[in-house]
């Protein structure tokens, strides 16, 4: 038997850490719905109007994905929980650049992704970003061969519907 549920159920997602140049200083915000699209040419995640990190996206048309470590949980809650008008994001980690250059990045995270702003939607109180990645970063540790472990990221993933909490990568299954 079958029963309705209320939400969207493709899940679950990773927590990503959004990063832009706001007046010229690093900022990050917590996107729990993201998703690569064209073979992984391109992201796209939805974003309330009123984010902080908004205007940076506008203003330099980039923007960085960054993927968290189940190590970085308390600092990922942090951007999550306060707004870059208040608190400044920047201190809590350390920044890099690449291609871009307005586009900053999160060292610690052991994926990034930098990105051009391709088009913009309108869904009322929220915009729908896509973004071109221009260029993707891995830490050496977790690539074998020259390819990504995902065990080895061990990425904060986010339940978007049930219980809406933190979770962890599993057992690789061998098919």
């Amino acid at each position: 038997m079958k029963e309705e549920v209320r939400g969207n159920i493709l899940n679950p997602l990773p927590v990503a850490l959004v990063g832009a140049l706001v007046d010229g200083k690093p900022n990050y915000l917590v996107i729990g719905y993201i998703s690569p699209f064209n073979f992984g040419k391109h992201v796209f995640f939805s974003l309330f109007k009123k984010r902080y990190t908004r205007t940076g996206i506008l203003e330099n048309t980039t923007f960085s994905v960054n993927i968290p470590s189940i190590s970085l949980l308390e600092e990922t809650q942090l951007c999550g929980s306060k707004s870059g008008r208040d608190y400044d994001k920047s201190s809590l980690f350390e920044t890099f650049f690449g291609e871009l250059k307005t586009a900053p990045m999160i060292r610690e995270c052991p994926l990034n992704m930098e990105c051009q702003v391709e088009q913009i939607l309108d869904y009322d109180l929220n915009e729908g970003i896509i973004g071109k990645v221009v260029q993707s970063y891995a830490d050496s540790n977790i690539l074998v061969d020259g390819d990504l472990d995902i065990r080895e990221v061990h990425p904060i993933i986010w339940a978007t519907c049930g219980d809406f909490n933190y979770y962890s990568i599993g057992t690789r299954i061998d098919a």
